[in-house]
């Protein structure tokens, strides 16, 4: 069994140096592309935006954009998204902006800056059940 990094500084090694690790929660993280992603489904995602970006169904293809959260101008958290695009119709305009979030677990933290950044921003984000995301190839929200 692979001993887990211990400090900041091991587990940033441990990314540059693997294509994988244990994330949060016992996900398995890999880098494509030369990011990141926390879970196999998130990555998965990410493989199947690439083909809807390279159909040209979507474009401007955003990973991890950041929410910053405030109340009275004050800073409080952030939240960052897995992904954010703009579909386009049939005639290749842009349609609408889509956030996406994809979830394996739902946690506490997560339901409220959700709440959180809808209602600051006015806009809807999309969880895409981590179980069911290849149920996803070839489509949007």
């Amino acid at each position: 069994m692979a001993k887990l990094p211990v400090s900041t500084q091991e587990a940033r090694q441990s990314r540059l140096l693997n294509k994988s690790r244990r994330g949060k929660y016992n996900a398995n993280g890999q880098r494509i592309d030369g990011h990141w992603f926390a879970s196999q489904s998130e990555a998965k995602r990410y493989e199947q935006l690439k083909q809807l970006l390279a159909a040209g169904k979507i474009d401007n293809l955003e990973l991890q954009p950041a929410y910053p959260i405030t109340h009275s101008g004050r800073p409080i958290t952030t939240y960052k998204a897995d992904f954010r695009y703009i579909t386009l119709n049939e005639l290749g305009r842009s349609d609408s902006l889509v956030v996406e979030d994809v979830k394996g677990m739902i946690t506490d933290v997560y339901i409220i800056k959700k709440k959180l950044v809808e209602a600051q921003y006015q806009l809807k984000i999309n969880e895409i059940p981590a179980k069911d995301i290849e149920k996803w190839i070839d489509r949007t929200p």
